[in-house]
């Protein structure tokens, strides 16, 4: 049977982080401004010039394999609850897992790294660890029958795997995937953002003309996507579309951006045309807004060239000041946030945006310091990551779906 063009859909999503420990918690406290930010206590931090981060304070269990899951680490053990969230709430459960082409796609930068950790701190405990430990062991535990992959394309690795998850279904190699962004707070992952000079040493600004860097963070996204002839059979409602995607790279420079942003321009309307939109519909950018001065002024360069024609100004804002810079969880954290948003026709706004930085400025743009309310349709997700990888997704409300096509 040919899928190339069947619509996308997601059933489920789950959602762990600093401020929420599943879906709605997380899009409450959004929504009220709370910020995950506290003292890093994981790791000895005494000689960082940086020494607070967004640090889960606890771990939740595992519903379905709580005692299976403690012998694994720190990463997977973030993940699971998420995923039996996005499960359940895709009415999925352990045996559906295992008697279909379930396939799994999990986005990482730093992977299954306390072992590794652990090891050079000459405490090897045998837990398995490396990139592909996390997608092998959830695997495992689940049964699945269809693709895993493992995608490690540093901070755009989420949608990198929900993108690979899109081709999958559309070439029939599996009947749902789960969509997965994850990564734990990481000694070495701090030490190296805080060997850069990339972290702040109090909070998160994304385009504010005070900023100071970023916050890392811990967490992780999860979309169930399956086509949605496939989610009606089951008499399932569709909580949004994936319509389409964009990735590029610049090879500008090994960390810095490209500040004339041509492949985040490219990335952008390659997944608007993808959708078979134009950029003047869509009506929320949920923008990769790190607070560093080079990828904040990027990202804005590229947003004004791809809606300078915008009707109404497309709005904008960025997540993490509230829960700091997730890696690869970032852009599945915030397809998850994007959901909430269609569902429930409300944006969040930026945390600690006070003063717009003047480069950041432009009247197609409309950047959220506020809660706001009103017709949400069509949403542009960014994320960006070191060497120049860009990666956009554009998702949209159910009833919108594959309505927009040209």
């Amino acid at each position: 049977m040919n899928y190339s063009n069947a619509e996308i859909v997601v059933t489920g999503i789950g959602v762990y982080n600093t401020i929420g420990i599943h879906a709605d918690s997380f899009w409450e406290q959004l929504l009220a401004g709370k910020n995950g930010l506290r003292k890093i206590d994981l790791f000895d931090v005494s000689e960082q010039r940086a020494q607070t981060g967004c640090q889960l304070t606890e771990l939740l269990p595992s519903a379905w394999f709580a005692s299976e899951s403690e012998t694994m680490g720190r990463t997977t053990r973030i993940v699971l609850p998420p995923i039996e969230e996005a499960l359940l709430q895709a009415g999925l459960d352990q045996a559906d897992c295992s008697g279909g082409k379930t396939g799994l796609c999990i986005g990482t930068t730093m992977g299954e790294i306390e072992p590794l950790e652990k090891a050079m701190r000459g405490d090897p405990n045998g837990q398995t660890g490396g990139p592909h430990a996390i997608a092998e062991q959830i695997a495992t535990l689940l049964a699945l029958q269809g693709p895993i992959w493992t995608f490690t394309n540093a901070c755009a690795a989420g949608n990198f795997a929900i993108a690979r998850s899109m081709d999958e279904l559309r070439s029939g190699r599996a009947d749902r995937m789960i969509a997965a962004g994850v990564d734990a707070m990481s000694w070495a992952a701090f030490t190296g953002f805080n060997s850069l000079r990339a972290m702040s040493t109090d909070a998160c600004r994304p385009f504010d003309v005070t900023r100071k860097g970023l916050i890392l963070g811990e967490g992780a996204g999860v979309l169930v996507m399956e086509r949605r002839e496939s989610a009606e059979a089951r008499g399932v409602t569709p909580l949004a579309h994936i319509l389409g995607y964009g990735m590029t790279s610049d090879a500008h420079h090994i960390t810095r951006p490209d500040p004339k942003a041509k492949g985040a321009v490219r990335a952008m309307r390659e997944a608007v045309a993808m959708a078979g939109i134009h950029p003047d519909q869509i009506d929320y950018v949920s923008a990769h807004g790190t607070g560093t001065m080079a990828n904040d002024r990027m990202e804005a360069t590229a947003l004004r060239e791809v809606f300078a024609n915008h009707p109404t100004s497309v709005k904008v804002s960025s997540i993490k000041g509230h829960i700091g810079h997730t890696l690869g969880a970032a852009s599945a954290i915030e397809a998850v946030m994007s959901v909430k948003a269609l569902q429930t026709q409300m944006l969040p706004p930026t945390l600690h945006l006070e003063n717009l930085d003047p480069a950041c400025v432009a009247d197609s743009l409309h950047m959220l310091r506020e809660p706001w309310r009103g017709k949400v349709s069509l949403i542009l997700s960014n994320s960006y990551a070191f060497g120049g990888v860009n990666s956009s997704i554009v998702l949209s409300a159910p009833q919108e779906g594959g309505v927009f096509h040209e």
